[in-house]
């Protein structure tokens, strides 16, 4: 006896595996605007993604009253292992794919930053997200190549600790490279620090406070 329902052809196939990649990615843009509630659904806290714009550290200046948190953007990528060996390696999650676009479009999100540290642009990061609101925050940054500024750092006194400011580098490819955003840094040592001078710094586990490491003493 004939079936009464409806036949799918292959354009019919093809149209509605379109329309599940389609809405996948409209659900990952939502989630990551909208917070979950306990009880209503589960979804991913934790992703691994690379910086497509600098994230951008918390501003700390007068008027944000260091409220307003620094924002950037990256691109979310998958971890999985071979099925034919244990190598383990990762790749950008990819939705959005049609005939006019057979490669799809990468899944971008918004990131947010609590950090005095900017984060540079093609930097491999873990994001988690935020209970409350559901924004993306990247997680805090602990160590960083700075230079001491024009003024140099001064060195401990005792129990006081020397202090400067100094802006904070990246390195892409070997090369050290300005973000343009500075912090105030405690020196341990009993020894300034020259203007000018590249140090590495440390954040202090027990506050926000950021500590000269090591200092180039060429």
């Amino acid at each position: 006896m004939p079936s009464s329902g409806y036949l799918i052809d292959g354009a019919g196939i093809k149209r509605l595996r379109e329309d599940h990649e389609m809405l996948q990615k409209r659900v990952m843009q939502l989630e990551q605007r909208t917070p979950t509630h306990a009880g209503s659904s589960i979804r991913l806290t934790q992703e691994f993604a690379k910086v497509t714009k600098t994230i951008a550290p918390r501003d700390i200046s007068t008027s944000a009253l260091e409220t307003i948190l620094g924002s950037g953007k990256a691109e979310l990528y998958k971890i999985s292992m071979s099925a034919t060996s244990d190598v383990v390696s990762f790749e950008k999650i990819m939705v959005d794919k049609t005939q006019k676009n057979p490669d799809g479009d990468a899944v971008e999100v918004d990131v947010y930053n609590s950090s005095l540290v900017p984060v540079a642009i093609d930097a491999y990061i873990h994001i988690t997200r935020d209970f409350r609101s559901g924004f993306w925050m990247v997680d805090q940054v602990q160590t960083a190549v700075a230079q001491a500024s024009a003024y140099g750092i001064t060195a401990r006194v005792g129990s006081t600790a020397g202090f400067g400011q100094a802006e904070v580098w990246y390195i892409d490819e070997g090369i050290l490279s300005r973000t343009y955003s500075e912090l105030k840094v405690y020196n341990m040592s009993a020894t300034a620090i020259t203007a000018g001078s590249f140090i590495t710094i440390k954040r202090c586990s027990l506050d926000e406070d950021w500590i000269v490491d090591a200092e180039d003493c060429g």
